[in-house]
Parts: structure tokens; C-alpha cells; sequence
């Protein structure tokens, strides 16, 4: 039976954003799980497969039903043998670095570049929920998140960081890619989908690793639509 992920989607139910929605379908393909995906939009939870659940992604799999990111990892890990997505204790670790590093230095650099973007291309009955629910977690307008002082200085440091280990090694799971780049990359592809624009300056070490990236999987991620 084909895996089937709920995917969150744009007015154009196409364009696919979420970044942790990213981290499975690369995990899924990393895996080699045949799947597809399922467009919903930010307003539309009385269409997810259950009652209790509140936010994508979702997997459903042999009659299993897995809501988040992480939980639908655990669950690619155990229940397939395609190629790991950790090797060991020590990729385990760097794992659990990158996300905190993410969530401390990645996401605050690039997400308020980003928010005004997503709600002009939300679906109009997205639009007055994404507006309300994340000017709540701010504190202030959308408009002012993206004019956030020192946003320039928070990236050049956040990728100053992540060129490091990309100089020398392909990927941050060394000659091959593992969980840790799909959990980086997949802000980059939150981006990719919303504009084509350079919002920044990107060190040639991670251009190269985005580009390396874009093209695994007969080049999955470089063939995501992106908003018009």
C-alpha cells in the first residue's frame, strides 16, 4: 500500500512550503518509500485523518496514522530497511545539534523574511488565520517581523556556521546526506517555494551543498513549484 502524506499547501494547492513536511518527503525518499502526497491548507483540519490531530505533516502507512515530523521519522526508521537515516550515536548527536541550532539561529535569520510571503500567497480563507495566529507568537505585524532589526547579521553568522563543516565534507552527514541535511535543507526549501529572489548572501560552500541537494532524488526538490 502507498504511504499517503498530508502535505500543506498555498492557494495553489501545488506549492508545498512547510519545512517539516519537507523533512519527511526527503526522509521518505531517502528510505525509498513510495508515497504521495495529499495537498490541505491551514484551515482545512476537519479534513486530516483524525480527530485529535492539529498539525502537519501526517503520515498515513499500514493502517498506522503519524502526526509531526520527528514521530514520523522514528516510525520510517523502525518499520523500514531501506537505507538508515542515522548510523550512529554520533550522527544521532549531530542530529540533535543542527535542530537546536535551527530553531536558535536558522529560523530566526530567514523565517521573518518569509511570513509576509506566506500569507500573500495563502488562500484567502487562510489569510486572516495565518495573519492572527502568527502575529499572536510575535507580538507585532507580519510587516514589522520582516523589518526585524539585524535580520542581515543573524544570517551571515547562521551560515558562516553551516559553511564550516560544508568546506570539506559534501554533506553534514559526511560523503553522503543523512537526516541532518534534510532537516537544514529543508528551511532552504521553505524559501525556494515562496521566491526566487536572493534575500541574501550565500557562502559558496552551502551554495553548493543547496544545489547538491536540489538534485538528489532525480532532483525532487528542484522540480517543487514554486509561487508564481
Amino acid at each position: 500500500m502507498t504511504a499517503q502524506l498530508y502535505d500543506l499547501a498555498l492557494a495553489d494547492s501545488d506549492v508545498r512550503l512547510s519545512p517539516y513536511c519537507w523533512i519527511v518527503k526527503f526522509a521518505l525518499l531517502h528510505k525509498g518509500v513510495d508515497f504521495i502526497t495529499l495537498p490541505l491548507r491551514f484551515t482545512e483540519k476537519e479534513n486530516y485523518p483524525g480527530e485529535d490531530l492539529k498539525t502537519l505533516p501526517i503520515l498515513t502507512d499500514n493502517d498506522q496514522i503519524i502526526c509531526e515530523s520527528a514521530n514520523i521519522i522514528a516510525y520510517l526508521e523502525k518499520q523500514y530497511s531501506g537505507p538508515a537515516l542515522t548510523n550512529s550515536s554520533a550522527d544521532l548527536a549531530s542530529v540533535e545539534f543542527y535542530k537546536a541550532w535551527m530553531d536558535t539561529c536558522l529560523f530566526p535569520a530567514i523565517g521573518p523574511r518569509l511570513f509576509v510571503r506566506v500569507h500573500a500567497a495563502a488562500h484567502e480563507n487562510d489569510k486572516e488565520y495565518f495573519r492572527k495566529t502568527r502575529e499572536k507568537r510575535f507580538g507585532k505585524t507580519l510587516e514589522e517581523v520582516a523589518m526585524s532589526p539585524g535580520l542581515n547579521e543573524k544570517t551571515a553568522t547562521a551560515l558562516q556556521t553551516l559553511a564550516a563543516p560544508l568546506v570539506r565534507y559534501k554533506y553534514l552527514g559526511g560523503d553522503k546526506p543523512n537526516l541532518s541535511d534534510y532537516n537544514v535543507f529543508s528551511v532552504f526549501m521553505w524559501q525556494r517555494v515562496l521566491t526566487s529572489e536572493e534575500l541574501y548572501e550565500v557562502p559558496q560552500a552551502v551554495g553548493s551543498w543547496i544545489e547538491r541537494m536540489l538534485d538528489l532524488f532525480d532532483g525532487y526538490a528542484r522540480g517543487a513549484k514554486q509561487v508564481a
